[in-house]
């Protein structure tokens, strides 16, 4: 494929990774390019009989450059599926993309001049590397399974207030824009982009891990809440669809790339009390549990700060998190077993 061909399929699609969910935004014929080397790459990656003269393996070959030059792309890169694709391509490039996200939206706000240089060496720099895991299909089948028994598809999460009353909790977003500019919030950006990719670093470190102790099993556990916490945050998403506040506001210019999904529930409020309530329902003895909680309040916070969600959705996140407790521990029972384990 010729340079040009990248640059245009680059500048017309988006890639947008939030928690388990992939999808390629539609941008016209570039949509069509990208999903079509997806489908290949799906359909051939197992083939291990393709010889080197196959007609087959050339357009493996040729789907996976131009997955693998969009992805290392210094773009910014903003990609979502609404559970269409199917499980070889999570399975295969989930990981691949977790990482991808990281560098490619480091790079790409640092090249688009959202943060200065020294944010980004802090980022660069950063010392903390947590186990990763591959999505957990076995636990989400579970919750789904779990649905009627739990009924978490119908808990009774209020509708978000009017547009008018949002428009409102916006313009104080303007205040946040202006004051997260400013020196003394470079370690908040900082922040605000490690935890775009749901980084486990904010909920780790109050527990006394790192690069020497990472607790295997406790990363693990947080990675699975936050992929099973996103799964029905997005339910409730599809439910209310509530505008961004960008959308509300236009004098707001949010500090990340806008998610292509709705604002409420903040998934990052959702996500990270969820860590929290479970954790310290889990280890109720740990003495970080307290820093914990602040840390989760901090990470769902900085969405707001970020420009990304108003207070309402924050509120909603917490909200929607206390009332998934029970389907959670559920599932994930056999993984709170091992973080048992590991502390005690």
């Amino acid at each position: 494929m010729q340079v040009d061909e990248i640059q245009r399929l680059l500048s017309g699609s988006a890639l947008v990774i939030d928690n388990a969910i992939i999808r390629v935004e539609d941008r016209g014929k570039a949509k069509l390019e990208l999903e079509g080397a997806f489908n290949t790459f799906l359909v051939l990656k197992d083939r291990a009989e393709l010889a080197l003269e196959d007609e087959l393996r050339e357009k493996l070959l040729s789907a996976s450059v131009v997955i693998e030059r969009f992805l290392g792309s210094r773009s910014i890169l903003a990609l979502s599926v609404a559970g269409s694709l199917h499980k070889g391509l999570h399975k295969g490039l989930h990981k691949g993309l977790h990482k991808g996200l990281h560098k490619g939206l480091h790079k790409g706000l640092h090249k688009s001049g959202a943060v200065g240089a020294g944010d980004m060496q802090a980022i660069g720099t950063t010392d903390y590397s947590w186990p990763e895991i591959d999505l957990p299909w076995k636990h989400h089948a579970l919750l789904h399974r779990c649905r009627d028994a739990f009924e978490w598809d119908r808990l009774p999460l209020p509708p978000p207030p009017p547009d008018g009353d949002r428009l409102g909790e916006a313009k104080r977003l303007l205040v946040l824009q202006e004051k997260l500019l400013t020196p003394e919030n470079a370690d908040r950006r900082r922040r605000i982009i490690l935890e775009a990719g749901n980084d486990l670093t904010a909920y780790m470190q109050p527990l006394g891990a790192d690069v020497s102790a990472p607790y295997g099993a406790t990363a693990m556990l947080f990675q699975m809440i936050i992929s099973l916490g996103g799964a029905i945050g997005q339910h409730y998403k599809a439910r209310f669809m509530a505008a961004r506040p960008s959308a509300l506001e236009p004098d707001l210019r949010p500090f990340l790339p806008v998610p292509g999904h709705s604002s409420y529930p903040s998934n990052h409020a959702l996500q990270s009390w969820l860590i929290a309530e479970i954790f310290a329902r889990t280890v109720p003895e740990h003495p970080g549990i307290p820093a914990l909680f602040r840390a989760a309040e901090e990470v769902a916070e900085n969405r707001e700060w970020a420009g990304l969600h108003v207070r309402s959705d924050t509120k909603a996140g917490r909200k929607l998190a206390r009332m998934a407790i029970p389907v959670i521990e559920a599932v994930l029972d056999d993984q709170l077993a091992a973080v048992r384990a590991e502390w005690y």
